[in-house]
């Protein structure tokens, strides 16, 4: 697959995530909702809430002699925009909004600036910055009693050239459709006109259509994260196997020198052949050790010393560390029990965690960079480790999100790194927790039980 392809099943991949959980957060609210308008601004405010979309807004068509799309809901940058334009649903030149009351269809624009159906709107929409955009129809007709026909539009516009695509267009066209249903449900609630039986009703139906929904949408999330979970482990592997075969090449380009001397130095490149050999071994107990993270029984191994297991990992990355100018510093407990772990996946979360680390203090440049590794074991028993930074910190904001999949405050990052790394603890029936560094950065701890392995 060439890198371009790549980047573009990466960026795939965050969109899905990022549209999956949207959609988990609407289920919710389709349910949590008292009033119609609390409804819409509430959906508004959890489309725009991601880095996809800039403006959320819901718009009512209108019987006036202007034929006006009133909007109802509104949320993200540029909501002043609505202010100065005039949408309608008539005419000859109406905003995709107008378009999707009027027709019952989906309006994609995919570059504002060019396309001449962004009719006489398209400056003030260039002007703050939108240059795709979508309308879907909130259309409604029924002649129960208690229950008011809806004919509207949501509309989603992006900063984005052609950031909707026929996927984009069909999520957010189901997720209109369920916003209808919950619209139609309060409305019918607060009429007060319909039987007990027919609200029971169409409760339980609107109950099954977002059950079927989120049912749905956690089958494609876990298909999206075996997928990501998969390339996250391939760049993993990638990295661990590189350290070996980088002193495999550096310790044969040696013994090749030695024997190439005038008078060859047996004794030198032997030794540069045993390294060699070391080195070969360890690249294929990393990769048997990833192997045995599919299989089922998890492969538990005998009692490991996790100072060591530790010092293993500085090692590994001790080039990347020293690269960022950082000091390690280590306080490891002598009375350390040994406990029964994965080694290679206790390895990846240990990696994974100073990783983190040295990309938090990439761009301290006000004090030093230091990273501390600590083990110990607690009150309870719990053996303890923990890797501290002195970079930039967790937004407190973020302290709840941090370990959900797909979630990452890195531009570069995918967001499965901590979530890989807090499952992988918890089969070990550990925990993986966060807090704020004093007086910077931040602490992550790995609490894992020393009992851990037995009976198993």
């Amino acid at each position: 697959m060439s890198n371009d392809n790549a980047r573009h099943e990466d960026a795939r991949a965050i969109r899905l995530g990022r549209r999956l959980r949207t959609l988990h957060r609407c289920n919710r609210m389709f349910f949590a909702a008292r009033s119609e308008q609390e409804l819409l601004q509430s959906i508004c405010q959890i489309l725009v809430s991601g880095d996809e979309l800039r403006l959320a807004w819901v718009g009512y068509g209108e019987d006036d002699a202007d034929k006006t799309v009133r909007a109802v809901a509104r949320a993200g940058h540029g909501v002043e925009f609505l202010k100065q334009v005039k949408i309608s649903w008539g005419g000859d030149e109406p905003a995709p909004a107008g378009i999707a009351v009027r027709t019952g269809e989906a309006c994609r624009i995919d570059g504002i600036l060019a396309d001449p159906a962004a009719g006489p709107w398209r400056s003030a929409a260039v002007a703050h910055g939108f240059d795709s955009c979508i309308a879907v129809p909130l259309v409604a007709h029924s002649h129960q009693a208690g229950v008011i026909d809806l004919r509207g539009a949501l509309t989603l516009c992006t900063a984005e050239r052609g950031a909707f695509d026929d996927g984009a267009i069909d999520f957010y066209a189901e997720l209109a459709t369920c916003l209808t249903h919950a619209v139609t449900v309060l409305r019918g609630n607060l009429a007060g006109e319909l039987t007990h039986d027919v609200t029971a009703l169409r409760a339980a139906e609107e109950r099954r259509r977002a059950e079927d929904a989120l049912r749905k949408a956690r089958i494609d999330l876990e298909r999206v994260m075996q997928m990501t979970a998969m390339g996250e482990m391939a760049a993993s592997i990638a990295h661990e196997v590189n350290q070996p075969l980088g002193a495999i090449v550096s310790n044969g380009n040696a013994g090749l020198r030695w024997l190439g001397n005038a008078t060859p130095d047996i004794e030198e490149a032997r030794a540069a052949l045993k390294r060699i050999v070391a080195d070969g071994h360890r690249a294929g107990q990393v990769i048997a050790g990833i192997r045995s993270m599919f299989k089922k029984d998890g492969q538990l191994t005998g009692p490991q010393d996790m100072n060591e297991l530790v010092r293993e990992v500085l090692r590994l990355v001790r080039g990347e560390v020293a690269g960022q100018g950082i000091s390690v510093r280590t306080e490891l407990s002598d009375e350390l029990p040994r406990i029964a772990v994965n080694r290679v996946q206790l390895q990846q979360v240990i990696a994974n965690l100073v990783m983190n680390a040295v990309d938090a203090m990439s761009a301290v440049v006000d004090r030093a960079r230091v990273l501390r590794l600590k083990t110990g074991v607690d009150a309870s028993g719990a053996l303890l480790i923990a890797v501290e930074d002195t970079g930039i910190g967790i937004d407190p904001g973020d302290f709840d999100r941090i370990f959900d999949p797909f979630y990452t405050t890195k531009s570069h990052g995918m967001g499965m790194g901590l979530s890989i790394s807090r499952s992988i603890v918890e089969i070990h029936g550990g925990r993986l927790t966060v807090a704020r560094g004093e007086p910077h950065g931040a602490v992550f701890q790995v609490a894992l039980p020393t009992g851990i392995g037995t009976g198993r």
